[in-house]
């Protein structure tokens, strides 16, 4: 007979427990934000308390759900991480059975789940749905767009001769000016420091007065950079800048699984905007998947008009409230807590800029 086993991991198991866990992202995870470099990076803004969810059977670890707790009103919920910066996030599981432990030891438990942007057709959401134990509710749908490309094909299979000629000449044009277009691909932690800088430059730019968090600045940073050298370390980092001259003007930071790349964090310089550097970024993207080794680019959350340009393909994700069946009073106490939170988040925000103000 198997022996099946639930554990809930503190900052500190989960760290111990890293390398097993990366393995099992690898074997079966589709998204960054499943892995360990994800939830370690994120745990340093110290926000929640970690909460790694793991099931093993017969001593082998099967599934995983990253997460970390909240408390408030007495309700405990456990959360995706990161909530807010644009990742999909899932439980890790090899087979149904062992999806449905993990489900089964949380409400063992009577904690609650909030978890947001998770991919509708998830199997996750499905075994919430069918399970007995849980009561679910889906709220704030939003459409992911995707572009897939096919192997030998390149941008002419997603755009218009005239879209593709305008680019060309834009470029022809800044290579008469004596500042050509390249495309330069940063990969291992050694170019990633030897562009970091470039990197916030741009970011900088971007990002002031947008409204936009800023996620290579102060607090961002202390997940962003520490993300991306782990990843960057396990050869899945994957940032492609675009240069106009010597300058680097815009950049696409993106995370690979397998043939696909999440793309999480697009920027450029406010100043090369007439040149329409994510248009040119992407062209160049679409014609070099198969150089990179992508057939699928996933644009995450939001749409646009740039992104249905060049999106063949979509998909929904949503919020996921579940609450145990023997606590339904749960569900309403996280109403009252959300309320709460909603109430003071304003007050939260603009302390915290007017710190990170200060210390810069």
């Amino acid at each position: 007979m198997r022996t099946v086993n639930f554990e809930i991991h503190d900052e500190t198991s989960a760290v111990r427990l890293s390398a097993e866990w990366d393995d099992l992202a690898q074997e079966v995870g589709r998204r960054v934000a499943t892995r360990p470099s994800y939830l370690l990076a994120w745990n340093r803004m110290g926000r929640g308390r970690s909460a790694v969810c793991t099931v093993r059977r017969d001593g082998r670890l099967v599934g995983l759900a990253p997460l970390h707790a909240r408390t408030r009103l007495g309700v405990t919920a456990l959360r995706l991480p990161a909530h807010g910066l644009a990742t999909i996030g899932t439980f890790l599981a090899t087979d149904e059975a062992a999806l449905a432990d993990l489900l089964d030891g949380i409400a063992d438990r009577n904690m609650a789940l909030q978890l947001d942007h998770v991919d509708l057709t998830d199997p996750l959401v499905e075994m919430l749905h069918a399970s007995p134990r849980w009561s679910i509710d889906i709220a704030g749908t939003e459409r992911c767009l995707t572009v897939d490309v096919a192997t030998g094909a390149g941008a002419e299979s997603l755009r218009g001769r005239r879209t593709l000629r305008t680019l060309s000449r834009l470029e022809r044009s800044l290579e008469r000016e004596g500042t050509p277009v390249s495309v330069e691909v940063v990969r291992d932690p050694d170019h990633l420091a030897q562009r970091w800088c470039d990197i916030i430059a741009v970011a900088a730019a971007a990002d002031a007065h947008s409204g936009r968090d800023n996620f290579c600045a102060p607090p961002f940073t202390a997940f962003t950079r520490p993300l991306l050298d782990a990843e960057a370390r396990a050869g899945r980092l994957l940032i492609v800048g675009l240069l106009v001259g010597d300058r680097w003007a815009a950049h696409e930071i993106m995370f690979r699984t397998g043939t696909t790349a999440e793309m999480w964090l697009s920027r450029f310089h406010p100043e090369v905007r007439r040149y329409q550097p994510g248009q040119l970024l992407q062209r160049h993207l679409a014609d070099r998947h198969d150089e990179l080794g992508i057939d699928r680019f996933d644009y995450l959350l939001g749409t646009s008009e740039f992104k249905e340009q060049w999106s063949n393909g979509d998909y929904r994700v949503g919020r996921i409230v579940a609450v145990p069946t023997s606590r339904p009073h749960h569900r309403w106490t996280l109403r009252a807590a959300d309320l709460g939170a909603d109430l003071v988040r304003p007050l939260r925000l603009a302390a915290r800029d007017a710190l990170t103000s200060n210390r810069c």
